[in-house]
Parts: C-alpha cells; structure tokens; sequence
C-alpha cells in the first residue's frame, strides 16, 4: 500500500486550516441555466466533498457581471441563487472541506450570441478565435465592473463560502487590461504595467474590503501564456504575481500555464493526453520561489504518487487534481486509506468533460458515467442473486461485469480474444494516447478483486451459454472494422485502421498511403501511426467539412500539429464514388471533380464498422425464455464513453426492482 504523507497533511489557507492538498479547481460544469443553480449542481459538489478533497472550487467562470452573463455559467450576481448556495455550502462543510467560487468578467472571450450584449474589452481589439470587436469599457463601466465583484463576494460569504477565486486565466477581463497587446488605452487604466495592473488591484483591494478576515481571496493566473501573442512573458507573470503579493490582500495563488488567445494556447488551459504529466509544474515552481502566499498548480496532474511528489519537490503548496476527481469522486478518501489501485483513473481524453461543456452540453466523463447521471453512485446491494453471463470483454461488457459483481451477482464474462479490452486494445497503440489504457487496467484490476470469472479464447455459443445455466445473459460482442467497399475488384491492397494496428499489415516503410475517414476521429491516429511507422507519403481524406472534426477542441491543435509534423497530406469534404478500372474513385463534395487512387500502394479505411449481432440474432431466434441485454457497440457502433455508460447502467439494474434494460438498448426474450 501507498501512503502519501505530504499530500495529506494540513496548510494554513487564509485563516483556514485546509485538511489536506488535494484541491478540485474551478471548471466549467455546464449545469447552469440561465445563470441558476439547482440540485443537480449542488450534488455535483457535494460529491467531492464526500470523497475527501480539501478544498472545492465551484463556478468555474462564475459571472459577476449581468451583460457579460453566459447561461451555462454561473451568475454570481443573481440573487436567486442564495437559497442553492446556503445549501451548497452547508452540505460541502458537513463534510469537512473548504468551499470557495471562482468569479470573472470574460471581456473579449466570451460571444454577444450568448450575452445578448456587446462584449466588452479595454480596447477595441478583437480575439483570433471569436472575431467580435469588443465595446471599449468607459471609466464609469470599470467601476461598475469592480463594484459587481464586490457584491458577487458579498453574496458568497453571507452564503456560507469560505472564500472567492478572481481570475484572469485563459485570456479572461483581467488578463486582457494586463496586456500590452490588447490593451492600448491612454488613461489611468493603460500604458506601464502599473497602469494596466489597476483593473486587477482596485477589485483586489474593494473586495478586501467588503468581507472580513475569514474570507479567503485566491488568484487564479498563467504563470506563462506561452506565446508572444499578448506580449506578456513568464517574467512578466512573475512580476505581476509580485506586485499583486505586496497588496498583502491575497491567500492563495492558483497557478498554470498557456492562455486563451488562440484555439491552441486555449487546449493549454485544460492540457489533454498529448500533454506531458505534470506540465505546468516548472512554472508553478518558479511562482513559488518568489512568493511567500501558498501556490497551488494544476494542470495533469492525475495520481496521489503524482502529487505527493510535487509536493516534495517543492513544486507547489497544495495540488489542483480536478479531472481525477472527476473521473473517481472518491479518488481522496481511497488514497487516505492506502488503496490507490482501486482509485478509477482519468485518461485525459478531455471528450467527455471539457469536450462536452464547450458544444453547450453539461459535463459527463468517458469512465464515470455517474458524473452525468449521479444515480449511478448507488450500487445497491442485490436481494435476488443471479448467476450473469456476459459475452465481449470490451469496455462495456467489463463494466457491466464489474457493477453486477459489485453489487452481489455471480458473474462469468467470455472474451473470443487473447486479452479483455475490446477496440481500447488499438487506441492504446495510436500516437499522442499514453494514457488512454489506464481505464482498461483498472477493470482488469478491479474484476480480479471482485472474483469475476473471466474465459479468454472461448468463440461463445448459445449451447455454451445455456450450459452455464445463467439467469441474466448479456451480450457485449462491440463491432468490427470493415471495408465499405468491394475490394475484390482494387488491385491496391485495402485493409482497415484496426488490422493495421494489430499488425496485420506488413511493409509499411517506404510506401504510398491513402487513410479514408469516415469518422472524423480516428482517421488522424492511424495517419499519424503510418507516417510514424515509415511510410512515404500518407494522404488523409474525409467525409466531413474538415478532418478530426469529431475531436473536442482541446485535442485538435495537438492533432494537427503532429499531422503538419509528419508530413500528412489531409483534405475535406472527399466522398467515395466507388470502383473504376481496378482503383477507388474519391470525389469532392463541392466541386464534383473526381480523383482515383491508382498512386498508391496502400488504401486503409477508419471509422467503418459493424456491429457483432449474430450471437444476439441467434438468441432471439431460439426464444430460450432467458432475459438478455444488449450494450455497446453491439447496439451500434459508437465511443469508449457509450460503451461505459452502458455498461453501468445494465449492471445497476440488473435484480432490481426497476427495468433492467438501459433504455431502448436491449431487448428482453422473456
């Protein structure tokens, strides 16, 4: 067993004392509406709170200010929200944590579609990834700014908040007036730094003295924007967070790196899997060799040894473990207790958090589906034990395993393949996608713990089936990558991404490759692996209106930058137009001009699929009066993130008193 003394031991935050360094940090969580909180959201908290983090940050780019309100975000200013944040606070303090609310103006960032009103900025210089022009602030209008501040801070302590986060990450109001670039006023609030600092030290210093002396202040900022874009340096960080120090006003600084300036500094922000562990270390380091108020750093950091680590190299006060919260709620008390192996870990996709809350949608999890639906927390014990048989051992086959064990099933998975895992078994061999297995581990580890019976290298039958006299049997058999076309008739060798993957393909050095993407996800990892496995030249065609376009914004710029780094060719828009003379025939969507293929020497397909259905079709048929579900891709083939959830939601129902089928996904042969 680990144990993990630094990480929990307690600090001085403020006039709090902090039961340990794990810190869930503001994020956006998409469960606003129109600016309100209601139960859901305070559930989502309270969860943390119940797993053990010392503090929680909520709100993530919480509003202060009506016009430059966002519906999913939190609005501070709105009075309607006392009662939820009185019970917020309450039940986040029951269990022992520190509560505090993240508050902002976004300026620039933010789009008038969402507001209903003219952004606002200090100057009139638009951002590269919105392209509105911003409305210059008048002096009047700052003022009116920090005094909204003031009184979202003094909402939140008569609430029962420990505390306020001002921030200025991502390229958010306060950031923009720091500026140079973005700002070129000519008055009090432009020109040197001490000038442009002003915005930022006059809601410091009003909000300091609006609350009383319990009330933490934290400062959320880059300690490098890593770019010239904005003309501020991670020098220029560190006097900033100097100056902003000697107001002895602020408790906690709450560092990271990158900026929201354009759409690849902003995937900086909320680093996914192509960025290292840790990566924002350095520059919290840095931060805290020059400041004596604690500091704490986020960015990927992901596991208690991690952490604990940090802390010994003197890297930060206290650590920001936001997504591995996510991914495991209860991540703290586990590691508290020794049993770090049982901890559910985060594998950075970014799809089902972030990925979710920048299209509009609430935040969710690719390996917790209990974020989205937190009903599923509640494995309830089993009344009536029954003996499960499921067959497929992929992710939604070994979730539905390891729910129904947990609960008190009996249960037996079958897997055809050498090893469990499914389509996750060729995500992990893909470019840029270290930690994309770590999920995959866990279940193994999991329903060993739990005695789940596994059966490798077994082709199940029904006969086999109805030999292990089962009462519920559920059918995981996922998908399998197919050829869209009649390849017979290509004399250029065809195969899929997975065979490519799983070795099947020889001598790729050296040769000409074409990768056809239906999907607009996978297509960029298998070009990307050919290229780096040697091949020539690597061509990338889409169905789409661009390629990767089914990737969340925060892994397209890494996934771009490694296409431009290895030399893939990649258009748009190409629709397959079938077979001429021996070779495919692409055609783009627009123009209608058409193109063969006859240069290449290899045609590789990603995204084209089909479910296993036949085990399914045969029970149907035989009509043996045995209940039987069908999850995942079996269904149909999707992601990792509906596969899990499926899973999960089969293994909560099954023996209970409600249906066991996870709606409109399995059928009963009853």
């Amino acid at each position: 067993m680990e144990y993990y003394d630094l990480l929990f031991s307690e600090i001085k935050v403020g006039n709090h004392t902090v039961k340990n360094r794990i810190v869930s940090s503001a994020h956006g969580e998409g469960l606003a509406k129109d600016g309100l909180i209601d139960e859901k959201f305070i559930r989502y908290y309270e969860r943390k709170a119940m797993g053990g983090a010392g503090i929680i940050f909520t709100c993530g780019s919480g509003t202060v200010y009506e016009k430059a309100s966002h519906p999913k975000y939190v609005s501070l200013w709105n009075s309607k929200n006392e009662p939820y944040f009185i019970e917020l606070t309450k039940r986040v303090h029951t269990h022992g944590a520190i509560i505090l609310a993240q508050a902002t103006h976004k300026g620039r960032r933010i789009s008038s579609k969402m507001t209903g009103y003219p952004i606002q900025g200090p100057s009139d210089i638009p951002e590269s990834l919105n392209g509105e022009i911003p409305k210059v602030l008048s002096k009047d209008e700052i003022k009116e700014i920090i005094q909204s501040y003031v009184s979202a801070a003094q909402r939140l302590e008569k609430c029962g908040f420990d505390g306020i986060e001002i921030t200025s990450y991502g390229g958010h109001l306060i950031e923009q007036f720091w500026s140079p670039v973005i700002n070129n006023r000519d008055d009090e609030y432009g020109g040197d730094i001490t000038g442009r600092m002003r915005f930022s030290v006059e809601i410091i210093e009003e909000i300091y003295k609006a609350v009383s002396e319990n009330f933490i202040i934290s400062f959320r900022m880059t300690g490098d924007p890593k770019t010239d874009t904005i003309g501020l340096s991670q020098e220029d960080m560190i006097e900033i967070a100097r100056r902003l120090e000697n107001l002895n006003k602020i408790d906690l600084f709450n560092i990271s790196g990158s900026t929201g300036n354009t759409l690849e500094l902003q995937a900086g922000t909320i680093p996914p899997d192509p960025y290292p562990l840790g990566c924002y270390n350095d520059i919290s380091k840095r931060m805290k060799e020059v400041l004596s108020t604690p500091v704490m750093v986020a960015g990927r950091i992901l596991h208690p040894k991690q952490a604990e680590e940090a802390l010994k190299l003197g890297d930060c006060d206290l650590v920001a473990m936001t997504r591995a919260i996510i991914a495991d709620p209860n991540m703290p008390n586990l590691a508290s207790r020794g049993e770090s192996k049982q901890i559910r870990p985060c594998i950075g996709t970014n799809q089902g958090c972030i990925g979710r809350t920048y299209v509009g949608l609430a935040i969710g999890c690719v390996v917790n589906p209990a974020i989205s639906d937190d009903t599923l927390y509640d494995m309830a014990p089993v009344v009536n034990k029954r003996k499960v048989v499921i067959v497929g051992g992929g992710p939604a086959g070994m979730e539905a395993a390891r729910v129904s064990a947990q609960r008190g099933h009996q249960v037996i998975l079958f897997e055809r393949s050498s090893k469990l895992g499914g389509q996750v078994n060729y995500g992990v061999k893909q470019p840029n996608r270290q930690n994309y297995g770590l999920h995959l581990d866990w279940l193994k580890r999991e329903l060993e713990r739990l005695q789940v019976e596994v059966k490798l290298y077994v082709e199940v039958t029904v006969d086999d089936i109805l030999h292990t006299s089962p009462d519920t049997v559920v059918i995981s058999t996922g998908a399998k990558s197919i050829i869209p076309i009649e390849d017979k008739n290509v004399e250029t060798l065809c195969t899929t991404d997975t065979e490519v993957l799983d070795g099947k393909v020889n001598d790729i050095k050296g040769k000409n490759v074409l990768v056809y993407d239906r999907g607009a996800r996978r297509g960029g990892y298998i070009a990307n692996y050919l290229a780096e496995a040697g091949a020539a030249k690597v061509e990338l065609l889409s169905t789409r209106q661009t390629v990767c376009e089914e990737l969340d914004s925060t892994n397209q710029p890494s996934m771009y930058r490694s296409l431009a780094k290895n030399g893939v060719i990649y258009h748009a828009n190409q629709l397959l137009h079938g077979v001429r003379d021996g070779t495919i025939v692409i055609q783009d969507a627009w123009s209608e001009q058409q193109r063969t293929a006859d240069d290449m020497d290899l045609i590789v397909f990603a995204g084209f699929s089909k479910s296993n259905i036949d085990l399914a079709e045969e029970l149907k048929i035989r009509k043996l009066g045995i209940d039987v579900h069908i999850i995942g891709d079996s269904v149909t083939p999707r992601t990792m993130s509906d596969a899990v959830s499926e899973g999960v939601k089969l293994g909560n129902k099954i023996g209970s008193s409600i249906s066991d089928s996870p709606r409109d996904m399995s059928f009963n042969l009853k």
